[in-house]
């Protein structure tokens, strides 16, 4: 590992796809299948393929704008949302969509902490979920990135052991399959589009490589097949996890009622093999999770700091690394204070309202291009802002509530106190030209 890109060969196609899938197949398939069984019923599998979909028109959206941030020589720092918002939308709205995807990294970290703490150490779970979010802040402030090498091993381990615990569900379960029940329009509707909202955050990870141009060897041509490469082995491997959880349960109504559902049809192996190997994949994937969000969180921040959006002292960086100390220690503070006081579907929801607001901000600056490709219609740009506005706000009102009065009193700060007489940060950028707005 190293505390520098700089030094990483460029990824070709199949390594781009890879890392792809490494970056959404990690700790979340251990956490939201029960709430998308809860809210979706048998519809378990229209809720990933909706949220697959969001993702991808995202994706597709952040490509976009990473593209052409990168063509026109602007600086893409802290977020490519964060930085085309500033160009195409403004300042403030720059602002917005930075401090949304700060609450939405900080948040994600604590529900893969506290899913580490529930596998690893189940009877103790907040303190063992409040160590890993320690332990992620400490990688942190040593200037430790998680390399590719790094991706690809949890990776493969991940994926050997969920497919092991596909074949013991399939294999263990007590009965025939469950056949779905007749459920009412209305509720069939709103539970599909929550358990969509629940299942997007098993999708977040397409970010990582649809705004990582500069990491892949002929991205215009590699990141195209990637992106929607890696959402489709991601999304086929969820189902799987999903079809032989719910014939272990016997039915959307078991499995929503789990709070480890991985662990119990590998328990009926014996001798502890089955549970140790989900304990430790579930763990690995889940503190390597909350490593790269605390990581990102601090690295937007210390963006927006450099902006005059937050308080100088978060874009302050050691001399020998360049690691946002101050903004790295908020943010890991911030997890340990959220897993020590909130439960884990409360955060789960705070989650994915800010992913799905953000992603929403992504599709719409995404749409106000000018310059297109032919595979990223404003079709797809539309497709997903509907998407992702429709599942957020089906989320629980609570959920939606909390997290809006976080995003509101941010943005009230941010108004209220700007230094009179400063001129809005451009970081040396040009107003948008008439013709892309």
């Amino acid at each position: 590992m190293s505390g520098s890109s700089g030094a990483k060969l460029p990824l070709g196609g199949f390594d781009a796809t890879t890392v792809g899938i490494g970056c959404m197949v990690g700790g979340g398939i251990f956490v939201v299948l029960p709430p998308v069984a809860n809210a979706a019923g048998f519809a378990l599998a229209a809720s990933l393929a909706l949220a697959a979909l969001v993702a991808y028109c995202t994706a597709a959206s952040t490509f976009l704008l990473s593209a052409g941030l990168r063509i026109s020589g602007h600086r893409n720092a802290g977020g490519t949302a964060r930085s085309a918002a500033r160009v195409l939308l403004g300042p403030y709205m720059g602002f917005f969509t930075g401090w949304t995807m700060v609450c939405a990294l900080v948040t994600s970290a604590a529900v893969l902490a506290l899913t580490f703490g529930l596998y690893v150490v189940p009877d103790q779970a907040r303190p063992a979920a409040a160590g890993a979010a320690l332990a992620a802040t400490a990688l942190n402030l040593f200037g430790l990135q998680r390399s590719t090498w790094v991706i690809r091993f949890v990776l493969a381990f991940v994926i050997g052991v969920l497919g092991f615990g596909v074949v013991v569900a399939f294999n263990e379960a007590g009965g025939p399959p469950p056949q779905p029940g007749v459920l009412e329009e209305a509720e069939s509707t709103t539970g599909l589009l929550r358990g969509a909202a629940f299942a997007f955050f098993a999708f977040a990870g397409y970010a990582r490589l649809a705004a990582g141009g500069f990491r892949v060897r002929a991205p215009e041509r590699n990141l195209p097949r990637a992106i929607p490469a890696s959402i489709i082995v991601a999304l086929l491997l969820y189902l799987l996890v999903a079809l032989s959880l719910i014939t272990w349960f016997q039915g959307p109504a078991g499995l929503a009622a789990s709070v480890t559902p991985l662990r119990e049809p590998v328990a009926a192996v014996g001798l502890g093999i089955g549970t140790g190997a989900v304990a430790i994949a579930a763990g690995a994937a889940s503190l390597c999770g909350v490593w790269v969000l605390v990581e990102g969180s601090a690295r937007t921040a210390a963006a927006m700091a450099g902006d005059g959006d937050l308080p100088r002292v978060f874009a302050h960086a050691g001399r020998k690394r360049s690691v946002p100390w101050p903004a790295v220690a908020a943010a890991g503070a911030a997890v340990v204070v959220l897993v020590l006081t909130i439960s884990l579907g409360t955060l789960l929801g705070l989650a994915c309202f800010a992913l799905l607001l953000h992603a929403a901000i992504t599709n719409l600056c995404g749409y106000s291009l000018e310059h297109r490709r032919w595979y990223t219609p404003r079709a797809v740009n539309l497709a997903g802002l509907a998407g992702a506005l429709v599942t957020a706000l089906s989320l629980p009102p609570l959920a939606i509530v909390l997290m809006l009065i976080v995003l509101v009193f941010g943005l009230v700060v941010r108004l209220t106190f700007r230094r009179s007489g400063a001129a809005p940060p451009t970081d040396g950028i040009s107003p948008p030209r008439p013709d892309r707005r």
